[in-house]
């Protein structure tokens, strides 16, 4: 790693600190100026904490600039963590987990000039996660699967636009997430997408990152 993109790194954390937003804004700058390649390496060396704060901060109208381009594993690891940020988010009174995580999986695969090979990678680094599917299938509990109509394009935006995406790009992942949203209880499939967000958090970053969960 270069001295620049050490520095420059360090310049990101320190200001996804007090916004993602801002931080997201510094990446798209990076970018603009100095080309994706040099994004992409500062992404590499941020903590994975940094990257959901940015993440969380977009959504499928205003995407961040790193869904488009940071590999499909670090989306994948990114996914694991960033149910940490929820009960922070629910203390606030104005927060829904389904809400998060389809503004989080509409931003990846919703907003993107369609690269099928690529889309596959993420969904398969999803999945490789113990809770991959479950994550996956928590937008679409409670939704009524029977009235869906295949032979019509989606609403945009809407929970079926996601998930007929998701088909297309994979019919075996969008069947396992049918059968678990269908059968799923949703504080169950919550609590442990949690559980597991805190442990990695705990097992794997240091106190120093508690501040990430300041607000957004």
């Amino acid at each position: 790693m270069s001295q620049e993109i050490a520095v420059l790194a360090e310049k990101v954390v320190s200001i996804i600190h007090q916004s993602g937003r801002s931080g997201g804004d510094v990446l798209e700058e990076i970018a603009s100026t100095e080309g994706d390649s040099k994004m992409i390496a500062v992404i590499s060396e941020l903590d994975i904490m940094s990257v959901a704060k940015i993440l969380r901060s977009f959504d499928a109208t205003i995407p961040s600039i790193a869904a488009w381009l940071m590999d499909p594993e670090t989306i994948g690891n990114m996914l694991d963590v960033e149910p940490s940020y929820w009960e922070n988010e629910l203390q606030k009174g104005a927060f829904n987990a389904q809400d998060s995580v389809k503004s989080m999986l509409s931003q990846i695969f919703l907003t993107q000039t369609d690269d099928e090979e690529r889309e596959a990678a993420i969904l398969d680094a999803i999945v490789e996660s113990e809770t991959g599917i479950l994550y996956l299938s928590l937008p679409f509990i409670g939704l009524d699967f029977e009235a869906i109509d295949h032979s019509e394009e989606p609403v945009s935006g809407s929970d079926e636009e996601l998930l007929l995406k998701i088909k297309s790009i994979s019919t075996p992942i969008y069947e396992q997430i049918l059968s678990t949203a269908e059968r799923g209880d949703y504080e169950k499939i919550e609590g442990i997408l949690k559980s597991q967000a805190n442990s990695i958090r705990v097992g794997e970053l240091s106190s120093d990152t508690d501040d990430m969960f300041e607000p957004l």
